[in-house]
């Protein structure tokens, strides 16, 4: 598509994105006229496609074995910081962070975080650096494309010069903000921060939660019976289990509040005044694959078939994890699939 639209630009031809088709209406029109064996295949070749193709493989090549540091500077009512990131080559990323304890304004603030990395970047011996910052100032005034008349700002500038001049290949590149969002946190963080002298601080840990918190609120048991069974016996005989302490029992009569019990069967009550049948570790198991894949299923995702499950009547503590689980592997079993049923090609570069 986008071969044809450079080759249609010329003659004013406007394209615009098609709407979704219900049905398989395409693939019965082509099913029913098929074509003519005498049939030739428009070829969408390019004879000079190739040379843009190495001439940017080239740049590339060239660009990847380079070093790359992102700056931003931070100063407001709290205070001022500088944040960096130091990337190498082989795509690792350095952070830093640091406070400073002087005043200073906000520009003043991004030529120190500039000068502060390139200083430890040219103690790590790296003579070849391509620098990116969100600062218009401090990059078209490095590359003398401004004048620099600030007296406040005209020593980091005389320093951040001399400092370029110790680099064989130094480059500076603008970039927008949304691309500089890491090093502008990590700016703001050290701005705000009060940092205790009499205490140490630890590095900042940061971990990845692919899942809610609440989907996993229960686990299954060891001993074979149902999630339900505390709750059941507490509605039944008002006992508790064995070994539970005073927190564990006022859990328990707070969870116990939001269910009942009718003869053997545990429901649960709704916001709605509604019911719904506590089912175990079997009849989820067949409940979820009946309603994704069943005769019925229109193989919806993990969250859209928590919420049928829960409108046919049925309910259990780790229902949304785990439909979530069991959309991931069907979604990813078709994969393979489709994956496996494409025929070979060949491909000539």
């Amino acid at each position: 598509m986008a071969k044809w639209q450079m080759v249609f630009s010329e003659f004013d031809i406007i394209f615009t994105t098609q709407k979704a088709i219900k049905s398989q209406a395409v693939a019965d029109h082509l099913a029913e006229n098929p074509l003519e064996d005498d049939y030739q295949p428009l070829h969408t070749y390019f004879p000079d496609e190739e040379i843009l193709f190495i001439g940017m493989a080239d740049d590339m090549n060239e660009r990847c074995f380079e070093w790359k540091l992102f700056f931003d500077g931070a100063s407001n009512s709290f205070g001022a910081g500088i944040g960096t990131i130091l990337v190498s080559p082989e795509g690792k990323h350095y952070p830093g962070s640091t406070k400073l304890r002087f005043f200073c304004t906000n520009n003043m603030a991004e030529y120190k975080a500039c000068i502060f990395e390139l200083k430890m970047v040219l103690e790590m011996e790296i003579k070849d650096l391509i620098v990116f910052s969100n600062s218009d100032l401090v990059v078209h005034q490095t590359l003398k494309e401004w004048i620099t008349r600030d007296s406040k700002i005209l020593p980091y500038h005389c320093s951040l010069l001399d400092l370029a001049n110790k680099f064989r290949s130094l480059e500076f590149r603008h970039i927008p903000r949304a691309r500089n969002v890491f090093v502008d946190a990590l700016a703001i963080l050290s701005s705000m921060i009060q940092h205790p002298d009499e205490l140490v601080i630890e590095p900042i840990q940061m971990q990845l939660q692919e899942k809610p918190a609440h989907c996993l609120v229960a686990e299954k048991s060891s001993d074979g019976c149902p999630w339900y069974s505390d709750i059941k016996e507490f509605l039944k005989m008002g006992f508790y289990p064995l070994g539970a302490d005073s927190n564990a029992k006022i859990f328990l009569r707070r969870l116990s509040s939001k269910f009942i019990l009718n003869r053997e069967v545990v429901y649960k009550r709704t916001s709605d005044l509604g019911f719904l049948r506590c089912v175990d570790d079997d009849e989820a198991e067949y409940l979820m694959k009946e309603v994704h894949s069943g005769v019925c299923g229109s193989h919806m995702n993990g969250h859209l078939l928590a919420k049928k499950i829960m409108r046919t009547g049925y309910f259990w503590l780790t229902m949304e994890h785990d439909c979530v689980v069991l959309s991931e592997n069907a979604l990813n079993v078709n994969c393979m699939g489709m994956s496996c049923a494409l025929p070979p090609q060949n491909y000539t570069v």
